[in-house]
């Protein structure tokens, strides 16, 4: 397993090779020629953001504009100048480099002497005076490594930290019913996972035909195939790296807790950015098995929406009986008109088809081959869905 550090030099990494690429897909065309003609305004600076943060060791971090050269000073009531976009790629490089240096040391100083404790939180802030921080907790992130074939709740209470890690998981239903500040899902398939509140960021990276479920601040979503996310965030969805047939959709859940964990950790649910993706970088085909060596760089492909006929609300079941402390009885986030009213058709259907059944002429022992035939059905389903081990874990099997 990689340490917090062998995956904040990977990140760095990757950014350090994909920046110019992002730079050129923020910056705007000016009257010249090549890299030269590129300018950045200190809108699109900003929304680098999204991806570096700046600031001292253990801090909230700074505006990423104020703590550049290029726009610090600015008149806050004239509009800042457009820089170039080289100018900004070689200031974002040093410091990048400045940070991987500093970071290899630590590693390294770590693996041929005694641990220290300060070692597992290791922000960039120490490589130079103004540098990109990593945020990490003091207590380090909780683990959920390697669950397959089954149902697992976590609680609040049953976190060591406010950040969590879901990696390796196959086949299963998570639930991460807590407040948290940071979220990332790494190498999951064919798997159902609820996070509770991220009140800063959740990355999902790797996984296959998974279901995501989350309100969060924001979401990055890398390298992912067949993916849902249903998505309740207040800010836009970044989608990077190398993606195929991801679809989005609003917010679908809630658990008696939730408007407290959202409230914890700062989320807004009057505002739900779920459908404002936001695609960066190209795909590079050296990295990548599904384009051959040689074929150009081709654009990161984004998500499509949920059809609205598909979609459906996820029911947590309440894991410990009895009354839940909680206030929460609904989704917080108010649905778009489409999902809303192919929601209200389909409780209408099933009402109707209820009624229909219940109205029935038929005789006491038709009705109870009628009725012996939906059980069979319906175990059938479960069976085929998985959803049958969610009914073992409630009955503590």
């Amino acid at each position: 397993m990689p340490s917090q550090a062998d995956e904040e030099v990977h990140q760095l990494s990757y950014l350090q090779k994909h920046m110019g690429n992002i730079l050129s897909l923020l910056s705007e065309p000016t009257e010249g020629e090549g890299e030269e003609s590129l300018v950045l305004s200190m809108e699109g600076f900003e929304h680098l953001g999204f991806l570096l943060q700046f600031g001292d060791k253990g801090s909230e971090g700074i505006p990423l504009s104020q703590a550049a050269p290029f726009f610090a000073n600015s008149d806050p009531d004239m509009p800042a100048v457009p820089v170039p976009a080289a100018q900004v790629h070689e200031w974002i490089l040093q410091n990048i480099a400045s940070a991987l240096e500093h970071l290899t040391e630590r590693v390294s100083a770590k693996e041929n002497g005694p641990a220290n404790a300060s070692d597992q939180d290791v922000a960039m802030a120490d490589a130079c005076t103004n540098s990109i921080k990593v945020l990490t907790n003091s207590r380090g992130p909780s683990f959920i490594e390697g669950i397959s074939k089954s149902s697992y709740v976590k609680q609040a209470s049953d976190l060591k930290g406010s950040s969590v890690k879901v990696i390796n998981c196959h086949d299963s239903v998570i639930y991460i019913l807590a407040p948290l500040r940071y979220a990332t899902i790494y190498g999951c398939s064919d798997t159902t996972i609820v996070l509770g509140a991220v009140g800063k960021a959740v990355r999902v990276e790797h996984c296959e035909r998974v279901h995501v479920i989350t309100a969060a601040k924001r979401i990055c979503i890398a390298n992912c195939r067949e993916c849902v996310f249903f998505l309740g965030v207040n800010q836009r969805p970044l989608i990077v790296g190398d993606n195929h047939k991801l679809q989005v959709a609003p917010y679908n859940t809630f658990y008696s807790q939730l408007e407290e964990h959202m409230a914890e950790v700062g989320i807004v649910a009057t505002t739900n950015r779920w459908n404002e993706l936001l695609a960066l970088g190209v795909v590079d085909p050296h990295d990548s098995l599904s384009h051959p060596a040689g074929v150009s760089d081709v654009q990161a492909e984004s998500a499509t929406h949920l059809d609205p006929d598909q979609f459906t609300n996820f029911l947590i079941p309440n894991w410990f009986g009895g009354e839940s402390p909680g206030s929460t009885k609904v989704n917080p986030f108010p649905l778009p008109d489409a999902y809303m009213t192919s929601q209200q058709r389909n409780q209408k259907n099933l009402g109707e088809i209820k009624q229909l059944l219940k109205e029935a002429p038929l005789e006491e022992n038709r009705k109870r081959e009628l009725s012996s035939a939906l059980h069979v059905y319906f175990k059938d389903w479960l069976y085929a869905s998985g959803n049958i081990r969610q009914l073992y874990c409630l009955q503590g099997d």
